[in-house]
Order: C-alpha cells, then structure tokens, then sequence
C-alpha cells in the first residue's frame, strides 16, 4: 500500500480531531493550563499528572521523579548516568555522551532501550511506536531536561504499547513566567586522555502577554569522548509554544530538529583492552541520524458533571537513521574486533509516523460520598518504517543488497479509566483496560514477499492506594502489557501474535516534607517473548521470562543541619528464563541480582557538594550462563563495578534576575575499570566504561 493510499485514512483521523474541538467549542470551564477545581474536586487528565515530586507521594505504583536539583548534584552528565540512580534501572553506556542510550528496567533486555517505553513531554519518543521499538535515534539531550519521570507500574492502561518495564518521561524545561535567557556550557576533559567535549545550551523564552508564551533552546555537543575514534557532532534544536486562547481554551505547540554524526568505538577484544582500554579496534564503525518531530496539544475545559476537560493531542516525526560498521566474512564471528573486517555494512533506515489521541477526563462525585475521575481516551497510529541492509566488499568494491523491507502499521488503541475514590478519599481504586488493535504489511522488495499481521489485544488493568495516615500510602497494582511485533519478525511464517506480560506491584511510601521512604515488591511474568527458530526460519512466542525482586529507596533531609541531604536506594532483581529448554531457569544477560545508589549532599558555606555513586554486581551475558571468558570476549560473566561520583556547585552571583553559577565535577572519581559486553553493531568483547573524566560547567541566566 503506497503512502497516498493513507492520505484519506489521515484526513478521516485529522477530521475526527477537529470535529472534537468543534464539540467541545463555546463550553466555557477555567483556564486548561491548571486541573479545575469545582467543590474541591479536580479533574486529573494523566494517571501520573504532570510529572512532578509532588505527583509520587499518593501514586499508586513505584515511581521516582528526578528534579531538576537531584540531576545537577549527583553529576549526572547525560540521560544515561541520571537514569544509574534510579532503583530496577541499568544501563550499558555505549558512547559516554548519552546519544544511545541502552536502558533496561527490571532486567527487560536494554539492547537500544527496547523494551524501554519513552515519552518526552507526553508524547511518544519510540522511533515507531508499534513496529519498531528500538531507540537508535534518541532525540533528546540532557541539557533540554527540567526532570525526569520513571514510572515502572500502574501507567500502562493509559500509556501503551511496549510497557512492560513502565514509562519513563522526560520533561523538557517549561516557559518562564517572565523572559528569560539561559547560557550554560560544559566542557568534559578526560583521564590519560587529549580528548575534549564541549556542551553548549542556549534557552531564551517566556510569556509575551497574559495568554501567549513561547520558547527557543538549542543545544550542540561536539568534540570526542573517552576513546579514540569518538568523534561526536549533536545539535538538537526545538521551539515550544503555548496560547490560552479563552478562560476554557489552550493550545500547545512543539517543533524539533536533532541532527548526529559520531563515530563508534566499538568493543575491545580482551587482549587489547588489557593492553589500552581506551583504543578502538572497529575503525570503520559511525553512526548519524536525523529527527524532525512535532506535536500540537488542544485542552478544552468543560462543565460536565464536577469537572471535566477534552484534550486533543496531534503528533509525528520524520527520522532517519544510518549505521556504517566493518563485518568479516574470513571467518570465524563476524564482529571480532582482532579480526580484520572483509566488508562493509550500512543500515539505513526511514520512519515516518502521525498520530492523533482525542482524550475526555470527567470529574463527578464529592468527598462526601463516592468520587469518580474518569478518563476516555483513544489513539490511531501511522507507521511507515524503510528497513535496508547494504554490504560493500572493501577489496572489490561489489555492492549486495541482503535486505530491503517495508513495514507500514495501522494501529486504533481505546482506554478507559475510572478513579473511585472511598472514604473521603482515602482509598482510591482505579480499573481500566486498553485494547489495542493492529494492522501490519510487510513488504520485502529484493523478493517481492509481502506479509500482513493482524493483532487484537484486551490489556485490563487495575490500581489501589490506600492513605493509612498523611504520610503513609499502601499500594498495589496488576497490569497486563503488550509490545507488538517487530519489522524483522512480522515475516516468513506471519501471524505472530505480539509479546504479552502480566505485571504486579505491592508497595507502601512514606512522604514528609522533603523526606521520603518507598518499598515496592513487584513481579514481570512475560509469557509471550518472540524468538527467532534457526530450523524453520521464523520466530516464536516461546520466550517465557520472569522478573521479580524488591526495590527500595528512601531520602532524608533536615531543616536542624540545613543543607544536609541523604539519598539510598537498593534493587534485588531475579530474573530468570522459564521457557523449555536447557536454559530454563538461568539468570537472564546483564541482570545484575544487586544494584545499589546513594548521595549525600552538604551545604559547605555556598559550596552545595554531593559525592554519589552506585554499584552493580556480576551478571552473564549469554542465556547459557556462561561463567569462563571466551578468547573473542562474546560470552563470560562480566564483573561487578563500583562507580563514585563528586560534585561542587557555587552561585558566585545573583541580583534580581541574574545569576551566575559554576559546578565542577568528577565523574569515576576513583576511575573504577569495568565493561560490558559488545553492543548491536558491535557485538562481540568487551565494551569499556566511561573511566575518570572532569566536567566544568558555567550556567548565566538572566
């Protein structure tokens, strides 16, 4: 089916949507920047609100919210080192500059974040959201962030698919009340090192009257990371606007352009990283990508029942991407990094995607008696996703073209939610359910094979909080959660139905001012991972893995030694394979059993200063369980690592509205040796870690 073919399927979605605002026009309600709040009540349009601390104390399911001051103290340098402190959380850093990151939650497999479902303000940041769940390209830049939301259950009615590990939303920073302009820069020095990294953000924005705002940022990396053959060039560039165009009516706008040319390190074969951690043994490896991604967001405030409000979200993006890597053809593995490469590959890929999800959220009830928030919502998702694999001989220069795939994906997702509230509100117990209804084609053009997919899926779900006093909150949550098929597994055979998990929390959070205390046990029963079988060449749902464990997590300030904060927080995670086979039971690759972060932070006379960390223990990397280090570094336990962070941070001057300030941080302050396993495209040894590096940032607001 030829994209024109979706020009009136769009239209048909485009109308819907101005038909919703067209029914919600002239109904008059309060400003739909703020809930409303009618006889005490408030009309809630997101299970996890806006992202904020304050939405944790009474969520119910394990979260954590990273403020914009605990990404700063803990010397956090990209996404990838603030998600480390986050409890259920690891990641491989592949680049040591955040621009792909591999994030796993509660041991889901972490290759390209996955199984990792990202929103950035709401929105899908999934190159595809259906079909292709990978994040080989990340637009999104640590510098652009206010906070970060980890939401690992309860969330998965309202936020689907790909939600077995929960949500994790980046929040970008919001217009200013008043105009405003950031200058900040860092500069990234590292040890037994000539390379240098420098970040530049520029933000300037704010209200230009009472009713319109808006907002330019831009943030550049350049320069090279830890390694040799790290070359990094990011410029990410976005606009944001918001109107309230009545009492009842607001629109927000969102534009992106993000650009990426680096080049890729690689893994190490174990000789060579004994020898100098920091070479490079895949010198023909680079990577770039582009993004072009917007979203316009229509609220209508409504006087239905207590309270109510019509949100319209529009949304698309237009990404490319292209990876350039060496492959051996000799033998022996393809991507040993002490075998020279007889060819080269590159993988350029094309998404196109658009969206649009009309949502109502009502508000009925009084604290009195029984209390209601629900929420109605619906989706419709358009995928286009090219697919192209290329292999150059290096000696004769011949060119074959093993792959050429196309996958387009119609997908209609309904949900409903319905918060009661008992007790004067203080048991609250939300059902819902989702259905997902998807469509995909598959097209194979070397061959001319084209396949369709048809996915039909009922994902209930239901959550509790109980408010045992102010400060105590019980909860507990059961959600079933789906990830539809990937493009290079809707083929061959067909009809794969999608990977289908169960997922249980069971938890109490304490919450006292600015301390807090949270206890989750929770388990992951995924039923349904798809396979690939060599025998008949297809794949199949016989991936059963189970994921269970405690996540704990507490933080203690006090206003009798100001200034002085304490943060801990500890994940034991058992993850094991259960389908049949000679490896059921084994621990499933790079789920470390124990994971462990802390900070503490001082006020030392205006000198804020945190020293923070976090450790890992061992894991294998192969499902087999292999123990003993193979001579190409493919399989082998991988060690246990301990990683400690400082930062001082100075305001050296501040009047009405300009401050000036500095931090300086070391980053594997006791430059702690470790690795992982290869990653993607370089598969095969031992990926090193970011070791000892120095970051001096300067930030001018005014």
């Amino acid at each position: 089916m030829s994209s024109n073919d979706k020009l009136p399927q769009l239209a048909a979605a485009l109308r819907f949507s101005v038909l919703a605002y067209a029914m919600a026009y002239g109904v008059s309600a309060h400003a739909a920047s703020e809930a409303v709040e009618l006889n005490t009540l408030s009309v809630q349009s997101s299970v996890i609100g806006t992202s904020e601390e304050k939405d944790v104390a009474k969520y119910p399911g394990n979260r954590t919210v990273l403020s914009q001051e605990q990404l700063k103290k803990t010397a956090a340098t990209s996404i990838d080192g603030a998600l480390q402190h986050v409890p259920g959380v690891k990641v491989q850093d592949e680049t040591g500059t955040g621009v792909l990151p591999n994030v796993s939650v509660r041991g889901l497999s972490g290759s390209r974040s996955e199984r990792a479902q990202f929103l950035m303000d709401g929105v899908p940041l999934t190159l595809a959201p259906y079909g292709h769940t990978g994040q080989s390209v990340f637009p999104a830049t640590f510098n652009t962030l206010d906070r970060i939301d980890v939401v690992r259950g309860g969330a998965a009615v309202q936020y689907g698919p790909n939600n077995v590990g929960g949500v994790i939303n980046l929040v970008t920073k919001p217009i200013p009340n008043q105009w405003e302009t950031q200058i900040s820069n860092r500069i990234s020095a590292y040890e037994d090192s000539d390379n240098l990294m420098n970040n530049l953000y520029l933000r300037s924005g704010g209200w230009l009257s009472d009713d319109f705002g808006i907002q330019f940022s831009a943030n550049t990396l350049n320069g090279d990371s830890y390694r040799e053959h790290s070359d990094t060039d990011v410029t990410n560039f976005d606009i944001k606007a918001d109107w309230l165009i009545s009492d009842s009516q607001e629109l927000q706008a969102f534009i992106q352009r993000y650009n990426s040319d680096m080049e890729m390190p690689g893994a190490l074969s174990p000789t060579a990283y004994e020898a100098d951690r920091q070479q490079s043994q895949r010198l023909n490896d680079d990577y770039e990508a582009t993004a072009t991604r917007w979203h316009v967001k229509y609220l209508q405030d409504l006087d239905w029942g207590n309270s109510a409000q019509l949100e319209v979200l529009t949304f698309g993006h237009h990404d490319t991407r292209n990876f350039v890597w060496g492959f051996n053809t000799a033998g022996g593995h393809w991507a040993d990094p002490a075998q020279p490469s007889t060819d080269i590959r590159n993988s350029p890929r094309e998404f196109n995607v658009y969206g649009v999800e009309p949502k109502l959220s009502m508000s009925f009830g009084s604290q009195d008696t029984l209390t209601q928030n629900l929420i109605l919502g619906m989706r419709y998702v358009y995928e286009d996703v090219d697919y192209r694999l290329r292999q150059t001989n290096i000696n004769t220069g011949a060119v074959t073209v093993p792959r050429d795939w196309g996958l387009k994906t119609d997908a209609v997702a309904a949900y409903v939610s319905d918060e009661l509230g008992f007790m004067n509100g203080r048991l609250k117990v939300t059902p819902g359910v989702r259905f997902e209804s998807i469509h995909m084609n598959f097209e194979d053009r070397n061959s001319g094979a084209t396949d369709s997919n048809q996915i039909n899926e009922v994902l209930p779900g239901i959550t509790a909080a109980y408010n045992v006093t102010d400060e105590w909150v019980a909860y507990a949550n059961a959600q079933k959660s789906l990830r539809a098929p990937q493009i290079a597994q809707v083929r061959g055979a067909g009809d794969e139905e999608g990977e289908v998990s169960w997922n249980y929390e069971l938890g109490a959070r304490f919450t006292k001012g600015q301390s807090s205390f949270n206890a989750a046990l929770f388990q992951v029963d995924y039923k349904d991972q798809l396979q690939w079988q060599s025998a008949t060449q297809t794949f199949a749902n016989i991936g059963e893995t189970r994921h269970q464990g405690i996540e704990l997590s507490g933080r203690y300030a006090t206003q009798n030694v100001p200034g002085l904060s304490l943060g801990l927080a500890y994940t034991y995670l058992d993850a094991t394979s259960e389908a049949e086979g000679p490896n059921k039971g084994n621990e499933l690759p790079y789920a470390s059993k124990h994971q462990v972060s802390w900070d503490a932070t001082y006020d030392f006379s205006g000198y804020l200063s945190t020293l923070s960390g976090f450790y890992y223990s061992d894991a294998y990397s192969d499902n087999a369980n292999t123990v003993e280090e193979d001579a190409t570094g493919a399989t082998g336990k991988i060690p246990s690592y301990m990683v400690w962070n400082f930062n001082v941070s100075k305001e050296l001057y501040q009047q009405n509205n300009t401050t000036l300030s500095v931090d300086f941080s070391v980053n594997n302050l006791l430059d702690e040796e470790y690795y992982f396993r290869g990653v993607d495209t370089s598969p095969v040894g031992r990926y090193p870690g970011l070791g000892r590096s120095y970051n001096v940032t300067a930030n001018l607001t005014f």
